[in-house]
């Protein structure tokens, strides 16, 4: 989509409450915030950018995947564990 690097608050900018597909990201130092990166594509789906974007790997070594909005405060995410009775 795009064909420069843009810094995490201008894809904020253009795109925002949208997830974007960001490919060969730049950290900060201590690896949890995105500095800048290429825009590959944004949708206010997530999904539809994992069916229908796999194709990153063509022009990137590293992409990924982030919300340029807020989550609602009742937002939860967790892990599912299973395991094996004995």
């Amino acid at each position: 989509m795009e064909n420069q690097v843009l810094s995490f608050e201008e894809i904020k900018k253009r795109f925002p409450d949208e997830w974007v597909l960001l490919g060969n990201p730049e950290y900060s130092d201590d690896d949890l915030d995105v500095l800048s990166a290429y825009v590959v594509a944004h949708n206010k789906d997530k999904s539809e950018l994992a069916l229908n974007y796999p194709s990153w790997r063509i022009s990137f070594e590293t992409a990924t995947c982030v919300f340029t909005g807020t989550f609602p405060k009742r937002h939860r995410s967790g892990i599912l564990i299973q395991r094996k009775s004995i």
